[in-house]
């Protein structure tokens, strides 16, 4: 189930973030890649889409929340990215809406720290909501969220393969 994973992705990150931080442990990227598929908000698996251009992801599937001003180049260099904060509403009565806020993880060079915070939190987030309700979370969380996750994870791991 997506939700304890989430969960557990989470706590295992808040855990581990030191370990991570200075390379002593890999990131499991293929772990969040299959939670954040789970979660079924992307039209493909997450990874699939580190290759399309900042255009078509734009043109095909974008909630707009991101920066894409790339054009041609592929997702998976794209700097900006999208923190899930919090949510409001009340998933009993069918109602919730995620909140987001843009971090920067490159202005002064790449900082895994600030990469790290923004899937632990987002997964904390949405791990806490997807317990209550799959469908909800399916049909309110951002895609632009969802791939800025992805997009974190990614670039953690290939910080982590250059020191």
């Amino acid at each position: 189930m997506a939700t304890q994973t989430l969960s557990q992705l989470a706590d295992y990150l808040e855990e581990h973030n030191d370990q991570i931080k200075i390379g002593d442990e890999k990131l499991a990227t293929e772990s969040i890649y299959t939670a954040l598929n789970q979660l079924h908000v992307l039209k493909q698996p997450v990874q699939d889409y580190f290759t399309i251009s900042e255009d078509q992801y734009y043109q095909q599937e974008s909630d707009h929340l991101l920066t894409l001003q790339g054009g041609t180049k592929p997702l998976s260099d794209l700097q900006d990215r999208i923190i899930v904060t919090h949510t409001d509403g009340e998933p009993s009565d069918g109602s919730l809406r995620y909140n987001y806020a843009h971090e920067d993880a490159y202005s002064a060079g790449y900082d895994v720290q600030t990469d790290l915070h923004i899937l632990t939190y987002g997964l904390e987030v949405i791990g806490a909501t997807e317990q209550l309700d799959h469908e909800l979370v399916q049909n309110n969380l951002a895609k632009d969220a969802v791939l800025s996750l992805a997009l974190a994870a990614r670039a953690i791991a290939a910080w982590q393969t250059k020191h």
